[in-house]
């Protein structure tokens, strides 16, 4: 089963609406985290991905 609450973006309001928040308007997303699971395929990646960004914005 799928959520039913929204986190505005903007304002920080939560909501039902799935389109839009009600208050000003901006986009909305899902509050909560992914599911956990240790058999994670694609954590190597996302680490990696990660590690990547943090050293390029170290060196900006």
């Amino acid at each position: 089963m799928k959520g039913l609450l929204r986190k505005c973006v903007k304002c920080g309001e939560y909501t039902l609406r799935q389109d839009k928040c009600p208050y000003c308007g901006s986009p909305v997303r899902c509050p909560h985290p992914a599911k956990f699971s240790p058999e994670d395929r694609y954590g190597k990646y996302r680490r990696m991905l990660k590690k990547a960004l943090l050293e390029e914005l170290k060196g900006a």
